[in-house]
């Protein structure tokens, strides 16, 4: 009786370990650009956000020539802005006396990382041109100047 062996089917330990080596490549790639798309789209939602009190506020400068003071999302949903779902900054906004402008902070909560940080909206109506009488800026640590809009409101 002859015994036939089969030829076993399947892949070699070399192959296996080029395939992990590859994969193990692509994710050291992957993950770092993927966690700051994720960053960069939780500050483009806080800008927009922003953008909306901006709005907001110029508007209530308007009917009632003074700006308005807002910390919690009770006084925002007053002036028309809900902010109930954000789960990645509190936002708060001051009229600054000393120049007739108002200021937008956004901060970002443990949602959104391990590290905190800033971003902030500086109206100033006293800049004269060709300055812009708005600003935005970052702290620098997790939220960078390249994350927020090129050009002023």
């Amino acid at each position: 009786m002859k015994k036939r062996i089969r030829s076993q089917r399947g892949f070699t330990l070399v192959e296996l370990m080029v395939v992990i080596i590859i994969v193990g490549i692509l994710a050291a790639i992957a993950v770092p650009l993927y966690t700051d798309y994720v960053e960069k789209a939780r500050v483009t939602e806080a800008t927009s956000i922003m953008g909306a009190i901006i709005t907001s506020q110029k508007i209530e400068k308007q009917r009632t020539t003074k700006y308005y003071d807002a910390s919690d999302i009770d006084m925002f949903k007053s002036k028309g802005i809900d902010i109930s779902d954000t789960r990645y900054f509190t936002y708060a906004t001051a009229e600054d006396a000393t120049t007739g402008g108002f200021t937008i902070t956004a901060t970002s909560t443990a949602s959104f990382g391990p590290d905190t940080g800033t971003i902030t909206y500086t109206y100033n109506p006293t800049v004269t041109p060709p300055a812009p009488p708005s600003s935005w800026a970052a702290d620098g640590t997790v939220i960078t100047d390249d994350m927020l809009p090129t050009a002023p409101s």
